[in-house]
């Protein structure tokens, strides 16, 4: 049997460009993402993730640290804000207290070396009220890094051991801190952004494979046979615009990120069920196959 124009154009894959353009246009015409999961290739979606990652992190972590932290910025306001302090295999000593925050509330910084560990309760209440985006805290024995909740530790022990090995020194004072975080404070930020693209892009491969089963819950529910690579192209584009969106809106707007990236699967989850309806609707029959021989010949109302 000779087949049709139409199905011969369908089988055809659309270009690089057409699938980018499609991921803007599905905002407001979602079968636009299906579209891509049925003609589109899966190089040019996981480009799409790639791109926006580098992109995305670039505004969200590099351009506000670089401008706190980095060419030197950060040891000047060590510099200008920190009273003498010194490192040794005892610990950290610093005369005082010392407090700071950025006028976003994205960062807070905490140095107090008369709290021992991080089950102080001054250090749980900053973990559980989650009011900074990071949150640095220098203890007598430990530096305590928290973002969004999760915490990690440095032991001031550990930390002079390294530097022992590369400066050889009984202790470490101010100056010597200052030195070292001028030579080391762009090289981290780099290598930290690396990382934050990295694994934002795991979490978007696995966040759109879930999104993906959403899916295939949703054609099984409408009687239609679509592929698993269909809809996981189609979520990849969906959440590859999504969720820079709202992490943006959570960094520079609304600082409830937790309630935002819940919103972003929901969002993600109901352009799918659009995406896929829709593109049913405007081309009858194609994502019917097996499923339309299966449930015989009369096919069901949409």
């Amino acid at each position: 049997m000779k087949r049709s124009e139409k199905e011969i154009k369908l089988d055809e894959k659309i270009g690089f460009g057409c699938s980018l353009k499609n991921m803007f246009v599905g905002v407001v015409k979602p079968e636009a993402y299906m579209k891509n999961g049925q003609s589109g290739k899966t190089w040019h979606a996981v480009m799409v993730v790639l791109g926006m990652s580098i992109i995305l992190y670039l505004f969200t972590f590099w351009l506000p640290y670089n401008k706190l932290f980095g060419n030197g910025r950060l040891a000047r306001t060590v510099d200008e804000a920190v009273k003498d302090f010194a490192l040794s295999n005892d610990g950290f000593y610093y005369e005082g207290r010392y407090q700071w925050s950025d006028d976003e509330n994205m960062t807070y910084i905490l140095v107090d070396t008369s709290i021992k560990d991080s089950s102080a309760k001054e250090i749980e209440s900053l973990r559980k009220e989650n009011v900074y985006t990071t949150v640095f805290v220098v203890t007598g024995a430990e530096i305590l890094s928290m973002e969004n909740g999760r915490m990690s530790t440095i032991k001031a022990k550990d930390l002079y051991e390294a530097l022992n090995e590369v400066y050889h020194a009984s202790s470490f004072g101010k100056q010597d801190i200052l030195d070292i975080i001028n030579k080391w404070d762009t090289p981290v930020l780099t290598a930290l952004y690396i990382g934050n693209v990295i694994g934002g892009i795991i979490k978007t491969f696995w966040v759109s494979f879930i999104v993906a089963i959403v899916g295939l819950i949703v054609s099984s529910a409408l009687k239609l046979k679509v592929s698993l690579g269909a809809v996981y192209r189609a979520a990849l584009y969906i959440r590859s615009l999504w969720y820079p969106i709202l992490l943006l809106i959570s960094t520079y707007v609304w600082p409830a990120k937790k309630t935002l990236m819940t919103l972003t699967f929901m969002i993600c989850a109901a352009y799918m069920f659009m995406a896929i309806y829709r593109y049913n609707a405007q081309n009858p029959g194609e994502l019917r196959g097996k499923a339309t021989m299966l449930s015989g010949s009369q096919q069901p109302n949409l």
